[in-house]
């Protein structure tokens, strides 16, 4: 199989863009050779498809890692009513905003419109930088003003405003009236029996109402992790590690609140985690089919630009809500243990969210920037 020219130009070290005048004839004979060699050897075909398999395997130990992270949600779930937990997970929430903002914006939108195979791909970088940067400072004055200007915000007391998307719910079915204690009361009448029964069926359609959008939604959402995954692997294993880490990222806070909301709407742990599973399946057709649409590269800018707009909405109008709010519940906490929520407590949780938010852009910005140099160490 015949190598581009920018790879043969880059192993000479020839300066140009092209088959054009820039080329003398001295460098015509140092490409020469090479260019009947690859055309001769008749192993290439071959080697594609070693190639192809070994990124298709890489691909799907990636889809099953980041659906293996997805599911130790349920293992630390139990212990989400310890201190600590609310603080980690507002920093895995930070992360999972950088590292999808920024994937978003550093290689998807930018692969979508094939630059980092300009010689402009670095300046581009540069200012998207900036534009990552002036996405910061507004964010940053708005959390500022809520500390400072004691802007006024509800702290409510689920993360979602709603029963049934709380983190904080203990028993999926305490909102639930208990049938038992009022059969055991003699003194109800049938007809108030039959109202409650009423009441508690509309319940459980509502309740169930709610797992359903959930399975729905992640279904949706992981087919097209699996279908950015796949595209991302047949173009080079390293471009498919550097979109496999925003997506582990996202995941771990994603479906830690779904299994909230699971719960909630009046699932057992086992019938959450099954649901969950089942959704993550969907990443595995994702994956096969973006591989199969891989091979063939006019559908690659169409696939990261679908990718690209899910990543930066998700980060910026899905995932900083739920920073905001998971912040809100730090402090809810505090005012119930009859502690003051002081300016320092604001300024600490500010900290926690934005530790994960820097680091997040800061992995992907140097992936970007170095990622061919991962690329070549992991090649093997």
């Amino acid at each position: 199989c015949l190598p581009s020219l920018n790879d043969l130009f880059n192993a000479f070290n020839i300066q140009s863009d092209g088959i054009n005048d820039n080329l003398t004839l001295t460098d015509i004979r140092r490409l020469s050779p090479a260019l009947v060699y690859a055309k001769l050897n008749s192993d290439c075909g071959e080697a594609h498809g070693q190639a192809t398999w070994k990124n298709i395997l890489i691909g799907f130990i990636a889809v099953t890692f980041i659906n293996c992270s997805a599911l130790t949600g349920a293992i630390i779930l139990p212990f989400r009513k310890k201190p600590a937990f609310k603080w980690i997970l507002t920093t895995f929430i930070g992360l999972a905003v950088g590292t999808l903002t920024g994937s978003g914006i550093f290689h998807l939108i930018p692969m979508a419109f094939n630059i980092p195979k300009l010689d402009t791909y670095h300046s581009y970088l540069n200012k998207a930088l900036f534009t990552m940067i002036a996405i910061y400072i507004f964010y940053m004055r708005d959390q500022l003003s809520r500390i400072f200007l004691n802007v006024e915000t509800i702290i409510c007391t689920h993360s979602h405003g709603d029963d049934d998307l709380s983190l904080q719910s203990n028993d999926p079915t305490e909102s639930i009236p208990s049938t038992s204690q009022k059969s055991t009361d003699k003194s109800s009448k049938v007809v108030s029996l039959n109202k409650h029964v009423d009441n508690l069926i509309e319940n459980l359609k509502a309740m169930k109402a709610a797992g359903w959008m959930i399975f729905i939604g992640d279904m949706l959402h992981n087919f097209i992790d699996g279908l950015t995954l796949g595209a991302a692997f047949m173009v080079s294993i390293g471009e498919g590690l550097r979109m496999s880490l925003p997506i582990a990222c996202e995941e771990f806070p994603h479906e830690l609140g779904d299994l909230a909301v699971l719960l909630s709407s009046g699932l057992t742990i086992g019938q959450a985690i099954l649901v969950n599973f089942l959704a993550a399946c969907s990443c595995y057709l994702g994956f096969f089919v973006g591989a199969k649409l891989g091979e063939l590269e006019e559908f690659h800018p169409w696939i990261y630009a679908l990718a690209g707009g899910m990543f930066v909405y998700i980060g910026l109008a899905d995932m900083i809500p739920e920073l905001v709010s998971m912040g809100d519940e730090i402090e809810k906490d505090y005012i119930d243990s009859k502690q003051s929520v002081t300016i320092l407590l604001k300024l600490k949780i500010l900290l926690f969210q934005n530790s994960g938010v820097i680091l997040g852009v800061t992995i992907m910005f140097l992936l970007a920037k170095y990622g061919k140099h991962l690329e070549n160490f992991i090649s093997f």
